[in-house]
């Protein structure tokens, strides 16, 4: 535990769309274990370092009982001032990520992409104007400099089929890296961030830029509350399906080409 502010003892960086909602949600209901709360995401190392770490510390709150304090932030893999004060303030926190095929991160990040009320036009153009969405998936760029930044050996790099062929032994997996009890009471089987699309995509828009003002104001409570009653049903509609187009999946498989293959090396799959 760290000694003198009780920072987070493991932070996920992510990447977005690798099970980061469904870790915090286990750890949200986990007795030993202290998450952000009532939001998962704080964006503090990247957005809102401005704020300081009393501002940051303000959204744990740690109890006895809780062995450990994480925090869940998949914008951060991507981020190299996140990544380099988390270093500077942090530098023996656990660096956990859960890595997918580049391919199927960067197709369900296009998805939450568009449900999220912006227009998706091509590859081309996603990579021009929303390069996070791209960037997710380019491992061979982001991940070997959090090794070299925090040391191989407190790094973890988890594969996202794990969770998808057993929740309960991915989960029990990342209780044993950062040494808490497994809590086998979970359900396992519960859908968390179930898909639905934004009714408006500008209304969606403003809620985000309102959610983040929010936050940065210390007033998460607000936006718990609004969950709480329901009005989620208000701003998004039953997921319609999207599929992204041949010569796009095309263009995609070619610009990942060393992602893909860093990939299938890393967790000794056939390309």
């Amino acid at each position: 535990m760290n000694s003198d502010k009780r920072l987070p003892d493991a932070i996920f960086i992510g990447p977005l769309k690798t099970a980061t909602s469904y870790i915090y949600d286990y750890y949200l209901h986990h007795p030993n274990v202290a998450t952000s709360e009532p939001v998962k995401e704080l964006y503090y190392y990247d957005d809102h370092y401005d704020q300081g770490e009393d501002w940051y510390l303000s959204h744990f709150s740690p109890k006895p009982d809780h062995k450990l304090m994480i925090d869940v932030s998949p914008s951060y893999l991507i981020d190299s001032d996140a990544m380099r004060r988390i270093k500077s303030d942090n530098p023996n926190a656990k660096i956990i990520m859960t890595l997918r095929d580049p391919l199927e991160r960067f197709s369900s990040h296009v998805k939450h992409h568009i449900r999220h009320g912006y227009p998706y036009t091509g590859f081309n153009d996603l990579l021009a104007e929303h390069p996070r969405v791209i960037q997710g998936s380019q491992y061979e760029t982001y991940v070997d400099k959090w090794i070299e930044a925090f040391g191989e050996s407190n790094v973890s790099i988890l594969d996202y089929r794990e969770l998808t062929e057993d929740s309960a032994a991915f989960m029990k997996k990342i209780c044993e890296i950062i040494d808490v009890p497994f809590n086998a009471d979970y359900d396992f089987e519960h859908k968390v961030n179930a898909a639905g699309t934004a009714r408006s995509p500008f209304l969606m828009r403003v809620m985000h830029i309102v959610m983040r003002f929010l936050i940065r104001n210390g007033l998460s409570s607000v936006i718990d509350l609004v969950k709480r009653t329901g009005a989620k049903s208000l701003v998004f509609k039953e997921g319609t399906k999207f599929t992204i187009s041949e010569d796009d999946m095309k263009k995609a498989t070619e610009f990942y080409a060393g992602s893909i293959k860093w990939y299938n090396d890393k967790f000794k799959l056939i390309g």
